[in-house]
């Protein structure tokens, strides 16, 4: 998916927050988003195994005890038929694994007013 962006607008304060999604890059490209261990690991199997398919791109995530929104690079790679690498994310405030976020976007917490 082409990089695009949305916009959530808080229903209370009508704060705007702006998240990207999707990528415009290969996967050299996507590794400059990624950082510590995720790269490492992802080079590593890029250059130790065959790679069947790698899905990066920004995404959409949300907290599902406190519904806070995070947008980060995100990615899923599938290699030697059977193996599968996908990092996952944690709340900043609760220590909580994120989960894809769902539409609607406006029953999340606006990070301005703290308003859903």
């Amino acid at each position: 998916m082409p990089e695009q962006s949305i916009e959530v607008e808080c229903s209370h304060c009508h704060e705007a927050a702006h998240y990207k999604l999707g990528h415009d890059s290969d996967i050299d490209e996507a590794l400059t988003h990624l950082k510590g261990k995720t790269q490492i690991q992802i080079k590593s199997i890029i250059k130790n195994h065959k790679l069947d398919k790698a899905e990066y791109g920004y995404a959409l995530y949300a907290c599902p005890k406190c519904l806070s929104l995070y947008n980060p690079y995100d990615v899923r790679v599938e290699y030697d038929e059977i193996m599968l690498f996908q990092p996952f994310y944690k709340c900043q405030q609760c220590n909580i694994t994120l989960t894809k976020a769902k539409q609607p976007y406006t029953d999340y917490i606006c990070k301005e007013c703290g308003q859903n």
